[in-house]
């Protein structure tokens, strides 16, 4: 049998050659091939190819503070026992957040949920006494608004991806959970005082897979799970596709949801400001200060301290947020 020979300008010796470059360039583990297919294809960058150290692990989940602007359209918003909403999600770093859902395109919204520079404000259409609850910033902490609103606001900002490690805060970790995942533990400050944070982080590409908030005393505020992250090869950063949120588990109005986004914009244009970051008024919903309301009854959080309404009318009944009830009626609009 003749041995076969070589020839550029035969097509079975092209083939066999390119299949054993490319054989190779994947078994060697080339830089330019990994850099190339990683901005060609989305995949993440490795962030840890060895136990990373708690500044190491600091420094990739802090790549998210290069997004200052954030925004989806379209995502699904669940809610067990409810229909599923449509939601438009928008934030404008440090303080500007709106959520806008409802239940088709052509349908009145049924949550309005926002924050501007001054102030914070919650609706939704069908609750326990319906209204606009809103608490100005610096009343949250001081009165008995931090009771209804626990945590701080940025909190949701961050339940989106955009995960910030205070190096001026305290930390502990990184601790090896094992099966691919590290843990930060943080001391955090919110209206309701110093919190324990628990961040749980992919120990290849340093995604924060988990977020949890509890109280001194073992008690849980919140819980974010984070999964179907995507790498964003412009702007460095990978961002979650599916957030899984409970607050306040335990309590009568314990509110458990799921977002799904099926894409991001990144600091890209937001439309109308003025607009978009000024609190709603709604036909027939009173406007509520929380900074007004009294105390309630029983804390799921903390023994109840003598809190103080702040200066205004205090209203003529105990209220509480919850989540909403949907009604048939909702489709007949």
């Amino acid at each position: 049998m003749n041995p076969v020979k070589y020839s550029p300008y035969n097509p079975n010796s092209r083939i066999f050659i390119a299949a054993l470059l490319t054989s190779f360039i994947l078994i060697s583990g080339c830089p330019t091939w990994n850099n190339y297919v990683q901005q060609h294809a989305g995949l993440p960058p490795v962030a840890f190819a060895e136990r990373p150290t708690l500044e190491t692990i600091m420094a990739t989940v802090n790549t998210s503070q290069s997004i200052q602007q954030l925004q989806t359209q379209n995502a699904k918003v669940s809610i067990p026992g409810a229909p599923s909403l449509k939601a438009n999600v928008v934030i404008d770093r440090p303080r500007n957040f709106r959520l806008t859902a409802s239940l088709f395109d052509f349908t009145r919204t049924e949550v309005d949920f926002g924050s501007n520079q001054e102030l914070a404000w919650l609706w939704i259409r069908e609750q326990p006494d319906p209204a606009v609850y809103f608490v100005r910033h610096d009343q949250l902490a001081s009165t008995a608004a931090k009771y209804y609103m626990p945590i701080d606001l940025n909190w949701i900002t961050e339940a989106m991806g955009l995960v910030y490690i205070d190096p001026a805060e305290h930390h502990e970790g990184p601790f090896d959970l094992g099966q691919g995942k590290y843990e930060i533990r943080s001391r955090i400050q919110s209206p309701m005082g110093e919190l324990n944070r628990r961040l749980i982080i992919d120990d290849r590409f340093g995604w924060v897979l988990e977020q949890h908030l509890t109280l001194d005393n073992g008690k849980s505020l919140a819980s974010v799970k984070a999964s179907k992250h995507s790498f964003y090869p412009q702007h460095g950063v990978s961002l979650p596709h599916r957030i899984k949120i409970q607050l306040f588990p335990g309590q009568q109005n314990q509110i458990a949801f799921q977002i799904d986004v099926p894409r991001y914009q990144i600091n890209s244009n937001m439309g109308n400001a003025s607009q978009l970051w000024t609190m709603p008024k709604y036909d027939g919903y009173e406007q509520i200060d929380l900074s007004t309301m009294p105390a309630p009854q029983t804390s799921y959080f903390y023994p109840l301290d003598q809190v103080q309404p702040a200066p205004g009318n205090i209203p003529r009944y105990q209220t509480q947020i919850a989540s909403p009830r949907f009604r048939g009626d909702n489709f007949n609009r």
